[in-house]
């Protein structure tokens, strides 16, 4: 890269830090309006740059052909953009809260490319910075060689005003207070009286407003705006200002996006070609969140994937037929006929347009994987596809063999991914959003543009195969066509492996995950690479497609193209992807339209996101259904009652006891407990857990305080205590889930103290959680499944060959467990239509292909009826005499606790009480004045658990 410092030292002379300055104010006043956002409703609203520019196109129109004066149009425009922000959080963003909430971050995408279309339809000469009017009454002077127009001026004196005004508005009005309480706990919100979904709405306009205000300022100054100018890259630098406020600091965003402004503008100066900046940023962006910490708090959005589902399992009775088990595949061989006829009506234009849109579809697959499965939303797949197109070109060019260059570029593609994904896979949340598009900002301009990659634009060449080139549009078609066969194999083997099964299980509840000892951020990243690979071979076969490519062959927006045909064309399905190309980009490309016609495409999309969230892939579900019912049918199948059985069996809240006989459990059990039962040298009685002084707090709050117990080999242990007493954070110590501020815990005589929550399970440390939430979307024969990864664990590349190794001892695993379980009715339920009863045997069922040496039940009886709890409370015995486990339990209900411990702690205030036996306990003084309200005979209220005496 050149400087232009002699002395290759930075400089940065006053006009330079001045403009810095300026531009900063205009990163940091973004900044501010994303984080209001995203406090409020834990969105990145990408539409906030073109909401301020279609703001800003109306305040052109108003004072130019209106001619109001400036000061007049001025807060009618910041009105205009408040309302259209909160008006996309009402109707849109709204519209999609029972979905994942990546959904509505590509629906805000696709209300950013509607405002800003229709904004130049509303005034086509807003873009046009010599027409545009500046703020009156405001100092125009130079400084140097910089010009400081009244726009300019107009920004530095009057955006500290807003700041202000901002905050006095969220410190002293009870609007305020009450945004700010709806952002810190909307639950206790509502029940103070305060609606958190206004607060919201008021939240969004108020970004608006910030939005409207910086676009009016800086829009004189830009010379002429484009499609680009709101977009991606000026947005970009307003995340990265949020990103350094971790999110959550509107001050700190300020400031962040003007030291932003200044250090962008310093490097401009010293390096005017080489992409520094936006290298700089991606470093920036990734270096912060790198070294943030990795807890990410409980924000798992537990069901809303269901939302997006177009398909249920279809019933067992039916599934037993071979044209219905193998209907997909009779569905794809068709579609492959059609294809490979197709160049045989088409034009060689229209083949090298197929192809380009075969690219944009197995570039989208690879979303299906990291998105549809592992739940994290990328906008830099085009960009490791620009990586792969580079690294083909390379290869190809060196040995002329197509096929090596295609492997290379996905081998290099996913390990970009990989690298790229780290800093933000760490944290929960859509970070990665951000990190992806600074990469994908970057790549342009610091890869593709350099001469070690493409610099100024390069043939990249076509494959010869048996001596014959593919040098025309229609014999490369089949080039393309091959590739996006392989993809969706791919693709296909990954999402019917238990890969795939590992990466809904993270996506869905990451911390049950992590109890079923399964490396969360180990799972993500592999799920990085897969995609990285699929992206990197569609960039390869797309850069031969072309004549000609170079730095503007991989722009910023394609991979916002991409997250858009993945959602349009329907996430949850593997042909999702391809029909989101042909329509988002076929319908394009084949049909001519104008500038109406695009604003009204783009609105169409939107339309899908919102009203569709399925994907336009779901229509063919209704056929499908109607295939098999047919199908079914004339099989004999009473079709009727197999999806009554599916879709309605009853799940009243009645547990499922009806276990097998005790034959059939001995079976199992004496399999299982082979392996948990204790060896020589670990005799019962002996200290299997040692807790030895754990204190963490919360602010100022001690929510446990040098607490300190053993459990013994064998045992039940109780842990009671009122709401509030440190119990549940004393599980989160102990299984790995919460750092201690001090103290240490020792598992079997090791040391555990700084081991992942999944590295303690993998010891036998294994813990179950209050709400029994496990993993909404999958089946109870896919969650039992899923336990058994602790015994016979998923090989990913098995798993990417579609070999499947151990799946199917798995499968019978499960099945054997399910039945000595009596869940057999519910084997092909999905989690969230169980009744927490039901749940409750589920994850008992779980536990169990777990073989825990210690498992930690956190209120096992919690949701459940009476009559259940005792019913559960033999069965825990009964589970705990066959697997030879020892329990730690906590629990509210004193009379079951009691009946099945054989010692109890007793917590309050993040202390202990006392230690003791049931007897000790219940009448320790403390403990009832504590606990039981003063009256000992509180413990009475409910019978004892059958057959255990207190």
């Amino acid at each position: 890269m050149r400087t232009n410092s002699p002395t290759g030292v930075l400089e940065a002379p006053p006009p330079v830090l001045m403009l810095g300055a300026i531009v900063g104010t205009t990163y940091g006043l973004l900044a501010a309006g994303l984080v209001i956002v995203y406090r409020t409703s834990k969105v990145i609203n990408f539409a906030h740059g073109n909401i301020g520019a279609f703001a800003a196109a109306v305040f052109g129109l108003a004072v130019v052909e209106w001619t109001l004066p400036y000061w007049v149009a001025f807060p009618l425009a910041l009105a205009v953009g408040g309302a259209v922000a909160a008006a996309t959080e009402v109707v849109v963003v709204r519209r999609l809260r029972n979905a994942p909430r990546l959904m509505s971050i590509v629906a805000t995408l696709g209300v950013g490319q509607f405002m800003l279309l229709l904004g130049f339809a509303v005034n086509d000469q807003a873009g046009a910075a010599h027409l545009y009017p500046q703020p009156t009454g405001m100092p125009d002077f130079m400084m140097g060689g910089l010009r400081v127009s009244p726009a300019y001026s107009g920004m530095l004196i009057l955006s500290p005003i807003l700041v202000i005004a901002l905050g006095l508005f969220l410190k002293r009005t009870r609007f305020g207070i009450g945004i700010r309480s709806a952002s810190a706990n909307a639950e206790a919100a509502r029940m103070s009286g305060i609606f958190a979904s206004r607060m919201s709405s008021l939240a969004w306009g108020l970004s608006g407003v910030f939005a409207a205000f910086t676009a009016i300022l800086t829009q004189p100054a830009k010379g002429f705006t484009t499609a680009e100018s709101f977009g991606p890259s000026l947005l970009l630098f307003a995340l990265a200002g949020a990103v350094l406020a971790r999110m959550s600091s509107i001050p700190v965003a300020v400031v962040a996006g003007l030291g932003l402004g200044v250090i962008e503008q310093v490097l401009k100066w010293n390096f005017p070609f080489g992409g520094a900046v936006e290298i700089a940023l991606f470093v920036l962006i990734a270096g912060v969140l790198l070294v943030q910490k990795t807890a990410g708090g409980r924000d798992e959005e537990k069901g809303s994937w269901a939302a997006v589902q177009a398909i249920r399992p279809l019933p067992d009775e039916l599934r037993s037929l071979w044209m219905v088990r193998n209907l997909g595949w009779i569905a794809g061989i068709g579609a492959l006929g059609v294809a490979l006829l197709l160049p045989l009506m088409i034009t060689h234009s229209a083949s090298v347009s197929m192809t380009v849109i075969f690219a944009y579809a197995v570039v989208a697959l690879s979303l299906t994987v990291i998105t549809g499965l592992g739940g994290q939303l990328t906008l830099g797949q085009f960009a490791f596809a620009a990586v792969g197109a580079t690294v083909s070109y390379h290869v190809s060019m060196r040995t002329g063999w197509f096929p090596l260059s295609f492997a290379y570029a996905g081998i290099v593609a996913g390990l970009v991914a990989v690298a790229v994904g780290l800093p933000a896979l760490r944290i929960r949340g859509m970070l990665i959003t951000v990190t992806t598009l600074a990469f994908a900002l970057a790549v342009p301009a610091a890869i593709v543009s350099q001469a070690w990659g493409l610099g100024d634009g390069v043939d990249p060449g076509r494959p010869i195969v048996f001596g014959l080139p593919l040098d025309t549009g229609k014999s490369y078609y089949f080039v393309g066509l091959v590739t996006v066969v392989g993809a969706l194999l791919l693709t296909r083997n990954v999402r019917t492996s238990g890969f795939g099964r590992l990466l809904v299980a993270v996506r869905d509840n990451e911390d049950n995950a992590k109890a079923f000892t399964v490396r969360a951020t180990a799972v993500k990243l592999q799920g990085m690479l897969i995609a990285g690979f699929i992206a990197g071979v569609g960039g390869a076969m797309y850069g031969h497609a072309l004549s000609l490519i170079g730095e503007t062959t991989f722009p910023v927006t394609a991979s916002i193209d991409i997250a858009k045909i993945a959602v349009i064309g329907g996430i949850s399905m593997l042909a999702g992807p391809l029909v989101g190309a042909l329509f988002v980009m076929g319908l394009p490309t084949f049909v001519s339209l104008g500038a109406a016609g695009l604003a009204a495409t783009s609105f169409g999309q939107l339309l899908i996101i919102m009203y569709l969230p399925k994907g336009l892939a779901q229509i063919f579900v209704p056929m499908r259904d109607h295939l098999v019912r047919w199908l079914g049918t004339r099989a004999g199948i009473d079709v009727d009652a197999a999806f009554a059985r599916r879709d309605g069996h009853a799940d009243h809240g009645e547990m499922p006891m009806g276990r097998p006989s005790r034959s059939h459990s001995d079976v199992l059990t004496a399999s299982v407990s082979q392996q948990v039962r204790p060896r020589n040298g670990h005799p019962r009685g002996e200290r299997l857990l040692e807790v030895s002084g754990l204190r963490k707090s919360f602010g100022g709050v001690h929510a446990v305080n040098g607490v300190s117990f053993d459990v013994r080999r064998g045992e039940t242990m109780g842990l009671i205590g009122p709401n509030g007493a440190g119990k549940t954070t004393t599980f989160e110590l102990i299984s790995g889930f919460t750092r201690a501020d001090a103290g240490t815990v020792h598992f079997q005589g090791r040391a555990v103290t700084a081991l992942s929550p999944e590295a303690r399970g993998r010891l036998g440390l294994i813990r179950s959680f209050q709400d029994a939430g496990l993993f909404p979307t999958m089946t109870v024969h896919e969650t039992v499944m899923l336990a058994c990864e602790k015994v016979m664990p998923t090989r990913v590349v098995s798993s990417i060959a579609g070999i499947g190794l151990g799946e199917g001892a798995k499968r019978r695993r499960a099945d054997e467990i399910i039945d000595f379980m009596g869940l057999g009715l519910y084997r092909s339920k999905q989690i969230l239509e169980l009744s927490t009863g039901t749940r409750r045997i589920t994850e008992l069922a779980c536990l169990v292909a777990l073989q825990p040496t210690l498992l930690l039940l956190d209120e096992p009886t919690s949701g459940i009826a009476q009559r259940e709890t005792e019913a559960l409370g033999t069965l825990l015995r009964d589970l705990k005499c066959d697997l030879h486990m020892t329990l730690v339990i906590i629990e509210h209900d004193i009379p079951m606790v009691m009946g099945l411990s054989d010692r109890i702690v007793a917590m309050a205030e993040g202390e202990i009480l006392t230690v003791g036996t049931p007897d000790h306990v219940r009448n320790d003084p403390q403990v009832i004045a504590a606990y039981l309200g003063g009256d000992p005979t509180a413990i009475q209220r409910s019978d004892i658990v059958a057959g255990v005496s207190p």
